[in-house]
């Protein structure tokens, strides 16, 4: 009886720590969550040094005029306001990360230019030994064959994925968290290259 006992007592104890062990080498984790997507906005300068206050209550420390990061390339010329963008993050079956930016109704100033995807990520994935890990935050401008667009007849689209720009990063069979911070185009060709994205993932109100 002692025998039988003791013999489930280590039993007990070998699935104990086999428990604590993979919940040591996990991370926490929804359980679905397969897409990202936001529009694409005009990227404007951030308010280094304010030199007014918005209306109302509170009022906001602000900068007048607003400036875009690209004057030249845009949505609208003058006053008249046109085209959208989206911005999509998909996980792929292979494990990898796709992004997809689309463009359409762009003005003329972007008209035969080269504008570049981005995204800004962090990765939270079991790829470090022993325990799980969050890698540096992950900022690139595309630069495969696909993550760039030359604008014609004011659309662009561009795809890439995760691995495309930064081999290896990410591989089938790890619960990887993928933080997205923003998707963005940038101009790269051109005159007057801005310093920042051309558009920007975002909202617009109302």
């Amino acid at each position: 009886m002692n025998c039988t006992i003791r013999r489930v007592a280590r039993v007990i104890s070998i699935l104990m720590l086999v428990v604590v062990t993979s919940a040591g080498a996990s991370h926490d984790e929804p359980k679905r969550a397969k897409t990202v997507k936001a529009p694409l906005v005009t990227a404007y300068q951030p308010c280094i040094n304010p030199n007014t206050v918005t209306v109302g209550f509170p009022p906001l420390a602000a900068c007048q005029p607003a400036l875009r990061m690209d004057e030249r390339c845009g949505f609208s010329t003058g006053t008249y306001l046109s085209g959208h963008g989206r911005a999509v993050g998909r996980a792929k079956p292979n494990g990898d990360f796709e992004v997809t930016l689309t463009a359409k109704g762009l003005n003329l100033g972007c008209e035969g230019w080269r504008l570049c995807g981005a995204v800004r990520v962090r990765a939270t994935t079991h790829r470090c030994e022993g325990e799980p890990c969050t890698v540096q935050d992950i900022d690139f401008i595309g630069s495969s064959p696909t993550a760039c667009c030359t604008v014609a007849g004011g659309l662009c689209v561009v795809k890439t994925t995760i691995n495309s720009e930064v081999l290896g990063t990410l591989v089938v069979g790890d619960r990887t968290g993928v933080e997205v911070f923003g998707f963005g185009l940038k101009r790269e060709t051109g005159p007057d290259l801005p310093d920042g994205y051309t558009f920007t993932s975002g909202g617009l109100t109302p």
